[in-house]
């Protein structure tokens, strides 16, 4: 079935509970799906669906044509490959299906709700820069995260949001597998390099366990490099659902001892709010700033430079002096 709404056009076919959305026409690449489609709440993204590769045929009912021999309207095209940048999915799915995102190299970001619960196989094999996923609920609610974690290897960024704001976020760093064939009974030996892998199985029926999730830390910090590992320590700080005090202190000393790296990388990413939350809350010092202040002068980021020296002023040496006067 063809399907054509204000900015997109959709071929999909009836599950009869439901809608699966099979070929998406749009005019921009970052696309949003509605919820129903012809009055069907959409539940799952199909096979290949946002890959350049056509669908299995099939797998698809004869009464739906193929997309190769439609002529998507004007101001569109076909919504797939390295054309896609990211994908919202509305509340109401709750799969998707085996290579949906099968070579799409530019898709950076997934947004879902609490429906999803299934991801099929190599959703997402060869999207090099998919590195972050938001989740329209809080995170003691049972998702799809263990599912979607588990079919990537690379780094992800996870944030959860309560009423249309951050109360959570994880980090699941890479994590390389290899197998060693050990000879000669011909058994494989698995392989696995990276607490990435870790950090995914630190959940408890479809729930993130943030105490197993901080307790890896310690092992991460010393086999991690700080630029792997600081979004661990700093996500948990800056929004610190479930956080105990003793992983609290692990994640301020870690932030501490490596300012001067965490400042610079933030500074070259252009993270205000985090560059904010570090001073505001002197995990750094007066030498840390200026490292960073040095960094965005060099990328002649303005608005960097002067937020860091207002900030080196307001919360360093101010708090200082204050120490000093009697």
């Amino acid at each position: 079935m063809y399907t054509l709404t204000d900015n997109s056009a959709f071929i999909w076919q009836d599950f009869g509970e439901g809608a699966e959305i099979l070929r998406v026409y749009a005019d921009n690449p970052h696309l949003c799906i509605p919820e129903k489609i012809n009055g069907k709440n959409v539940l799952s993204a199909g096979p290949y669906c946002f890959s350049e590769i056509r669908r299995v045929e099939s797998y698809i009912k004869k009464d739906i044509p193929d997309s190769g021999n439609i002529v998507p309207p004007d101001g569109m095209c076909e919504f797939c490959g390295n054309y896609v940048e990211s994908v919202v999915l509305p509340d109401t799915v709750i799969k998707i299906a085996n290579n949906a995102f099968y070579n799409c190299r530019n898709f950076k970001t997934l947004e879902a709700g609490a429906a999803l619960k299934e991801a099929g196989s190599d959703i997402f094999m060869n999207c090099t820069n998919f590195s972050k996923l938001c989740l329209r609920h809080r995170a003691d609610v049972p998702g799809g995260l263990k599912q979607v974690a588990s079919r990537l290897s690379s780094h992800l960024d996870v944030y959860f949001y309560d009423n249309g704001k951050i109360h959570a976020m994880l980090v699941f760093p890479e994590y390389t597998e290899s197998y060693d064939e050990i000879a000669p009974a011909h058994i494989f030996g698995r392989n696995i390099t990276g607490e990435g892998f870790r950090a995914r199985q630190c959940f408890s029926d479809d729930i993130p366990d943030f105490r197993q999730y901080d307790a890896i830390f310690d092992k991460a910090s010393v086999e991690e490099s700080v630029s792997v590992i600081y979004k661990m320590a700093l996500g948990r700080l800056m929004y610190p659902f479930m956080l105990e005090d003793i992983p609290r202190n692990k994640y301020k000393d870690y932030i501490k001892c490596n300012q001067k790296e965490i400042m610079e990388i933030l500074t070259i990413e252009r993270e205000l709010d985090a560059l904010y939350f570090i001073c505001s809350n002197q995990y750094t010092d007066a030498a840390g700033i200026d490292s960073a202040v040095s960094k965005a002068s060099q990328a002649g980021w303005g608005e960097g430079t002067a937020s860091l020296l207002k900030w080196k002023h307001e919360f360093i040496e101010d708090i200082r002096k204050s120490r000093y006067e009697f």
